[in-house]
């Protein structure tokens, strides 16, 4: 099988003494690409830094998670400065979107819901994917892609309801959803029914590596290596052929990001 990673974070430092290693592992696994996925403006030279070092393995999304949104205007605009700048350089704006889980104050909910709306306007300018991070704020980042329409959506991680998948189908832009070591998880029951109904041209392979470590790893650092053990529970719950999976997951990868049509 040829693997992308489309959501990892390698530039972590959790990777820092043996990343080369690493990468190798990754290889000898199937693991074909990895895309970093930014947090915050600091991450941006570190993503392309490896990007550089591991040409043909690296690729990058820069985009400031919702962390960060409370940043000042000036940090902001530097960021999508430097993502106009390195507009050729990466596949996709991410990670971005709303995460209430910590504050949910009304004036943080707000600044997060104005750095989602620039970002995607900025993707849209660049004829550029996004990739979506949602926590605690399912309704919240549904209503927002809904009446901002980008043209290619990953929401990574997708934690959100069997119903709210079928709405999302509906809209008229395409819509992946990243699917990683949770689904392994025994207790991980919606979104193994997730995964069921989803159409498997909508399903993108992750593991938010050094996070969501998959079962029987579970509590470990996650690195892409462990991906076959993903596309294996996904197969099993579609009741198909792994390779037949793997194929299609690579090949959902390279469509969302517009290197094959």
């Amino acid at each position: 099988m040829r693997i992308i990673d489309t959501h990892c974070h390698l530039y972590d430092e959790a990777f820092a003494a043996d990343l080369p290693s690493v990468v190798e592992k990754c290889r000898l696994a199937g693991v074909v690409s990895a895309v970093n996925n930014a947090d915050s403006l600091e991450a941006f030279g570190k993503i392309l830094s490896l990007q550089e070092r591991f040409p043909d393995f690296f690729l990058s999304a820069l985009g400031i998670h919702p962390e960060f949104a409370t940043k000042e205007d000036a940090y902001l605009e530097r960021a999508y400065e430097e993502i106009r700048l390195h507009a050729s350089d990466i596949v996709a704006v991410g990670e971005i979107g709303l995460d209430y889980h910590y504050d949910r104050s009304p004036e943080t909910k707000a600044r997060q819901r104005k750095v989602f709306r620039d970002q995607i306007r900025l993707a849209k300018e660049l004829s550029l994917p996004i990739v979506v991070h949602s926590r605690d704020a399912d309704q919240e980042t549904f209503d927002i892609l809904r009446e901002e329409l980008p043209p290619r959506v990953d929401l990574h991680c997708y934690s959100g309801s069997v119903e709210l998948l079928r709405e999302y189908l509906r809209l008229p832009f395409r819509f992946s959803i990243g699917i990683g070591g949770v689904v392994t998880f025994k207790n991980a029951r919606v979104i193994k029914e997730v995964v069921k109904e989803v159409p498997l041209s909508s399903i993108l392979s992750e593991t938010d590596a050094p996070y969501l470590t998959p079962t029987p790893y579970r509590g470990q650092r996650n690195d892409p290596s462990y991906l076959p053990l993903v596309l294996q529970e996904i197969a099993s719950l579609r009741q198909r052929d792994v390779e037949e999976v793997g194929k299609a997951l690579h090949h959902n990868a390279e469509v969302f990001y517009g290197r094959e049509r």
